[in-house]
């Protein structure tokens, strides 16, 4: 998916490739429901954009489904300043398509601002992230890991951030001290078998992260 500047202005994208999903349920209230296995799909929504983004529907591997498919969705350009709580974070449901019903919400979880600018990594390299599956609007505690990759892409990722919030300085006044922004902590959760420590890495590498909002 394309995303093209609009009315004149440079664009901002997060730029994400849905890897796969482990240990999803169904959620308590599908007693009614039929036996067949979940068809899983993640849809995410942003501040900056009002279209679907989404993966395809995954209809064979039920509880523990694999995409590898990568979708961009227009973010804010306070995305930029990697703020841990932020309206420019990236909203990500797990959801299951269903044939007499619209599809059942199996969690659902946040990419902020702070896992992708993290002041130790340019913004436009690849992050591996893991979240833990939150339920309900309060973020109870879910069923199941989702796992992906994320990055900035556009124009907009080549300006320093400061050049976003800040006026031009004159060539007389001295440069800022460099301000690195927040280093994200995990909450251990289980990836694919292994545990995770606080703050580690889980198997593949990836950051595996545990929030509650």
């Amino acid at each position: 998916m394309e995303v093209k500047k609009m009315n004149g202005q440079d664009w901002l994208a997060l730029e994400i490739t849905v890897l796969s999903a482990e240990s999803l349920k169904k959620p308590s209230s599908s007693v009614l429901w039929s036996p067949a296995p979940l068809r899983t799909y993640i849809a995410f929504s942003s501040s900056a954009s009002t279209a679907e983004h989404r993966t395809r529907v995954d209809n064979t591997g039920a509880g523990n489904p694999t995409w590898h498919d990568t979708v961009r969705v227009p973010v804010d350009p306070a995305f930029l300043h990697g703020k841990e709580e932020s309206d420019a974070a990236v909203h990500v449901s797990v959801l299951s398509k269903r044939a007499l019903a619209g599809p059942a919400r199996l969690g659902w979880c946040r990419i902020s601002p702070a896992d992708v600018i993290d002041g130790l990594h340019a913004p436009a390299s690849r992050r591996h992230l893991s979240y833990a599956l939150r339920v309900g609007s309060y973020g109870g505690r879910g069923h199941g890991v989702v796992h992906l990759e994320a990055r900035l892409v556009g124009p907009m990722v080549e300006k320093p951030a400061r050049e976003l919030s800040q006026p031009k300085r004159s060539a007389r006044e001295p440069e800022p001290e460099p301000w690195w922004g927040p280093v994200v902590v995990g909450i251990p959760v289980t990836a694919r078998g292994a545990p995770v420590t606080v703050g580690g890495c889980g198997p593949r590498g990836e950051l595996v992260l545990w929030r509650g909002y």
